[in-house]
């Protein structure tokens, strides 16, 4: 008799667990670029996560279907001895495609600014501790009030505070590369 007050129990516990989470909302006070797509990274693929976003963000705007696939991208900058990507690879891919890219030192102020204009941007933060680099690509897609809204390549429509973002932003010099369709 125990055993089966349980049962439905567990079954709803395993059917939740098997559920997809939506993305975070949010806040009503947010500004967010529409359309920008998601691709969920693989180890070590925020690079090529974070290009793909950008250059699809941009084919979907100006309404063209013939777009590199995400493995394509990630084929082309992934560099499996240096387990990651450089800047430059991303840059360089992107000229290659025909647009404008250009690495620069940014600020949160020019990430607000560059979303006002409906331009994403990659940036590179470190999340390492001490003499450990932890470099990770993300794309900025919005900002609230007091933090900028980001994919992460493991989250979509993560807010990190502006605190938070100047800390791991300032050890890459606030590394940040703006994509856009040639004039």
């Amino acid at each position: 008799m125990e055993k089966r007050r349980f049962l439905p129990i567990f079954i709803l516990l395993f059917l939740l667990g098997c559920s997809t989470a939506n993305p975070p909302v949010p806040p009503v006070d947010a500004v967010l670029l529409r359309g920008v797509p998601f691709f969920r990274q693989d180890d070590f693929q925020c690079g090529p996560s974070a290009l793909a976003t950008v250059i699809h963000y941009w084919y979907i705007k100006k309404n063209i279907d013939r777009r590199p696939s995400y493995d394509d991208i990630a084929a082309a900058v992934y560099s499996p001895s240096a387990r990651g990507v450089l800047g430059i690879d991303l840059e360089l891919y992107a000229k290659r495609l025909g647009f404008d890219a250009t690495q620069y030192s940014g600020s949160v102020a020019d990430i607000r600014d560059n979303i006002n204009k409906e331009v994403p941007l990659i940036i590179l933060v470190d999340y390492g501790f001490l003499m450990y680099q932890g470099n990770h690509f993300m794309v900025t897609t919005g900002y609230t009030n007091d933090g900028i809204v980001v994919n992460s390549g493991r989250k979509q429509n993560e807010i990190i505070p502006d605190g938070e973002l100047e800390k791991i932003w300032q050890k890459t010099g606030y590394w940040s590369l703006r994509i856009q369709p040639s004039s």
